[in-house]
Formats: structure tokens, sequence, C-alpha cells
């Protein structure tokens, strides 16, 4: 029982100038209820670094939850694989209210892998010739060049899962898994927002999606932050 908590406990853990993680690609798999808790720190908070695969946002929807936290002028920086959706990013970031840093998807995924799994970085040839490579170390093997990509890691990663035990077990279902997986291990704490709380052993242990030991807090998802 230790590890369930509330929104707000868990968001309070969210100080000024942290890098955030937010799992999700689109409406699969974001943790909806997390990213409003967060929104309402609007004022409160500032210069958070956010690290999400398309900055919280939803396909063809102004309304997502992710432009309504950008809104909030708390994000100095986003590292993301798409941004073309959500609308106030994209006007924040051409009136230079917003730094971007855009990653070929595969990259950032690596990035994040990496950064949970203690690698001090991978080569890649995609981006080697182009305006990603800028800034960044390019190593030739067997004459081929490779862009140095670093890991990315987060103070706090908020993501989500179908179903927890109360010990932290996570299961979550098909591509709502995406991000979410890699993310819970990047960051130093990690707040999971789940559909389902159920007792320990309730989830069969070759189904686990991510272990135990990766989460800090549970948040128990309100169904109404689901009805987009």
């Amino acid at each position: 029982m230790g590890k369930i908590t509330t929104f707000e406990e868990a968001i309070d853990h969210i100080q000024s100038g942290m890098t955030v993680m937010i799992g999700g690609f689109f409406l699969a798999g974001c943790p909806f209820g997390l990213v409003k808790e967060l929104t309402r720190r609007g004022g409160k908070l500032e210069n958070i670094s956010l690290i999400s695969n398309d900055a919280a946002s939803e396909f063809k929807m102004p309304h997502a939850y992710g432009n309504e936290l950008i809104a909030t002028g708390m994000v100095k920086k986003v590292t993301c694989a798409f941004i073309g959706h959500n609308h106030v990013a994209m006007k924040k970031i051409a009136d230079g209210e917003l730094e971007l840093e855009m990653q070929p998807m595969g990259t950032f995924a690596e990035r994040i892998r990496i950064g949970g799994a203690g690698i001090g970085g991978f080569l890649t040839p995609t981006g080697v010739g182009t305006p990603i490579a800028e800034g960044k170390p390019v190593i030739n093997v067997d004459g081929v060049d490779y862009i140095l990509e670093k890991p990315l890691k987060a103070d706090v990663a908020l993501i989500y899962g179908s179903v927890a035990d109360e010990n932290g077990n996570i299961y979550t279902t098909g591509v709502a898994r995406n991000f979410n997986v890699d993310m819970a291990t990047a960051a130093k704490y990690t707040v999971a927002e789940v559909r389902k709380i159920v007792k320990p052993g309730e989830i069969d242990p070759s189904m686990v999606t991510i272990p135990a030991p990766f989460i800090d807090a549970i948040v128990l998802a309100k169904e109404e932050d689901y009805l987009l």
C-alpha cells in the first residue's frame, strides 16, 4: 500500500528546473490525469525540460492535454519526435519562447532506453549530414559515419499502466507500452497512473511489463480523464 498515492502528492515531487518525462504515443499510453495535475501547477513551476514523444499532445485534437500543459509557460524546452499537432508549442517555438530538440523517433526511444540502462551513448547513422548532427560527435566506423547520441534521463517520469499491484508491478496492454517502459527506468522518480490496482500476486509474473523496483508511486486513474 505504501506506493499508492494521490495525484497531488505525486506531482509535488516535480520542482522548477527539473527534467520530466511523460509517456504515451498520442492517445495510447498517456497518463492523462498526471498531465492534468501538472498543468494545474501553472504559475508555480518554471524552467521544466519536457521529454515526451509528442509533448503529451494528441493527433488532430487542439484541446489535448499537452497543449494546455505547454500553454502554462512552465516548460522551457521540449525534446520529442513529433510536435506538429501541438499548436501552442508551435507558436511558442516560433516566438522564441520554447526551445525544441527534435529527434528521429528511433533515436529518441534508444536515448531513453540507454538512459535507463546506464549506457553512455550509442552510434547511429540516422541524421548524419542533417541538422540533427549539429554539435554532436560524428565517428567513422569501417568507412561509415555515425552520430554519437547520448542518453536521455529525467528527474521524474510520469507513465501509464493498465494494471498495477500494490507493490508496484505494472502490466500494460498493447501499444500503450510504447515509451512508458523505458521511461520508467530512466528517471530518478517514476509515477505510474493505472486503470486498476490489484493485490500482490494477482498479476502473473510473466505478464509484468515494468517490475516494481522501477516504480516509486502509483495513482489510480479517473475514468473521466480518458473520455476524450
